[in-house]
């Protein structure tokens, strides 16, 4: 059975620690909270095994992560829901942490507390936390409960987490792959094809026409390697301009919107990102159209974003919002019926949640689809670089040696 060390709270503030032996970390958790300890932080080995693993990080970073605002969100969560103040979790949490950055944002965040601010303003004076954090927050202490709000926001990201680890994932195997061809074709042409360009040029053989191109070909990369590596780092330097430039911005986001299947699973991606952050703003009581507004700095595409931005001006005009939506044709149609049910039933959070779970499963499948079109591609395609290579230097040999009989 794995042994897991914890950290936890008592019900006085006291910090704990220590090891157990368990099947999962749920079971930890569930262990920890029979006893009446708060888990704070949870990892699979001994202490000792632990602290021997935060030594070796080659690559620690002292800046704040999504990962360290996730974790900080977890514990606090999990300490006011236990009913500790919001100052003596934030001193806790300064006390067991082992990040310096993250300490000091704490730091200020409890000082600013002190002082009498609200937690909501203390985080967006940090400048660490989106402008949808701190609003789900405000909500919270609006409603005086920072704990569900915090609950709220840890589903939230967890659930976005999921989402962006499901297609980073996906993604790795045919950068690789496609790594792994441009790699072994460029290789073949700058080392090996020369060798035998040298060897046909003595013999003074006359080369097929296939010969002659792949020949060519490898002078150009072992000649204009630089030339290519430019033309590289102006590529990124384009792609750089169009992320930053919003007319370039939005007829790219345009654009990819219409590649096939790309587009289509870019326009599910945005569509479960709306509906969880608008479905967990309503929820929070923040009202829809500063939501709306929230929601819009949330989304990756800029065209969809523009469009959510265009429906909640149309909004404040009194036109319906999936209306609005409908109109501006970049939304798939079944979210937004599914959205027009919850406006008209007055259960939008409801439906919107509904809307990001489907849309999820069908992010998933679409990533499925995906890679089992471009697989196959790209291995076909190497292996045709490849056999091209292979055979336009074999062809030469194979004729001189009928030549000789």
């Amino acid at each position: 059975m794995p042994q897991f060390s914890y950290k936890a709270i008592t019900p006085s503030g006291e910090q704990k620690t220590g090891s157990m032996d368990a099947p999962s970390e749920a079971k930890v958790v569930e262990n920890l909270t029979a006893e009446g300890l708060i888990p704070v932080t949870i990892n699979k080995g001994s202490e000792k095994q632990v602290a021997k693993k935060k030594g070796k990080k080659l690559f620690a970073s002292d800046k704040i992560t999504q990962e360290d605002i996730l974790a900080i969100t977890q514990q606090m969560s999990s300490m006011l829901k236990a009913g500790l103040p919001l100052d003596k979790a934030l001193s806790i949490l300064v006390e067991i942490g082992d990040n310096e950055a993250v300490n000091t944002v704490l730091q200020d965040l409890q000082n600013a507390v002190r002082s009498g601010k609200g937690f909501g303003d203390a985080l967006n004076a940090t400048g660490q936390f989106t402008r949808f954090y701190v609003n789900m927050v405000r909500a919270g202490e609006a409603g005086g409960s920072i704990g569900d709000a915090l609950a709220r926001l840890v589903e939230y990201m967890q659930r976005a987490k999921e989402l962006r680890s499901t297609v980073v994932s996906a993604l790795i195997y045919p950068i690789i792959l496609a790594s792994v061809a441009i790699i072994s074709i460029a290789a073949l042409l700058v080392f090996v094809v020369p060798q035998f360009a040298e060897m046909f040029n003595d013999m003074g053989a006359e080369l097929p026409a296939i010969t002659q191109v792949v020949m060519k070909t490898g002078d150009i990369f072992a000649e204009y390697w630089w030339a290519m590596l430019g033309g590289i780092l102006i590529i990124i330097m384009w792609i750089q301009f169009m992320l930053s430039n919003n007319a370039a911005r939005t007829r790219l986001d345009r654009a990819i919107l219409r590649w096939p299947m790309v587009g289509e699973l870019i326009s599910k991606i945005e569509v479960a990102k709306f509906s969880r952050s608008l479905g967990t703003l309503l929820h929070n009581g923040v009202p829809l159209l500063s939501a709306l507004v929230i929601v819009k700095k949330t989304m990756g595409n800029k065209v969809m974003a523009d469009a959510v931005g265009k429906a909640t001006e149309d909004l404040k005009q009194g036109e319906s919002l999936t209306k609005s939506l409908l109109a501006k044709g970049v939304f798939p149609s079944y979210a937004l019926h599914m959205l027009r049910v919850g406006e008209e039933t007055g259960q939008m959070e409801e439906l919107l949640s509904d809307v990001a779970e489907i849309y999820d499963d069908e992010v998933k499948t679409s990533v499925k689809h995906l890679l089992a079109f471009m697989e196959p591609i790209l291995i076909l395609v190497m292996a045709v670089a490849i056999l091209v290579i292979i055979g336009s230097v074999l062809l030469p040999m194979v004729n001189m040696a009928d030549l000789v009989k």
